[in-house]
């Protein structure tokens, strides 16, 4: 089997060299990383928020406006003269003579 050598690290100048220690940095790296990922996923769903937003607007006024179209249509539907125009014209209707008329009391 293969042994491990273990080598020292070398002087310099008196001093002993040693390795950095790069678990912090990696983790600094990492919370850089993960703070730059939430805030373009925020800037994003921000953005998107304001699209749908804005479209929700737009179909708002369609639809106020089709409701304002419907309720004219409904006066229209519901103007006694044009009842009695149809009353007259398609089902044959007319008022109906005095001699017709009893008072229920």
């Amino acid at each position: 089997m293969s042994e491990a050598t273990v080598r020292s690290l070398p002087k310099v100048n008196g001093f002993q060299l040693t390795r950095p220690a790069l678990l912090p940095l990696f983790l600094y790296l990492a919370l850089i990383l993960a703070a730059s990922l939430f805030f373009v996923w925020s800037r994003i769903t921000v953005v998107n928020l304001e699209y749908d937003i804005s479209r929700l607007g737009i179909e708002l006024r369609e639809v106020e406006q089709e409701q304002k179209r419907l309720r004219l249509e409904s006066a229209h539907l519901r103007s006694p003269v044009r009842i009695e125009r149809l009353a007259a014209t398609e089902l044959g209707l007319r008022m109906p003579s005095l001699e017709q008329i009893i008072l229920v009391d």
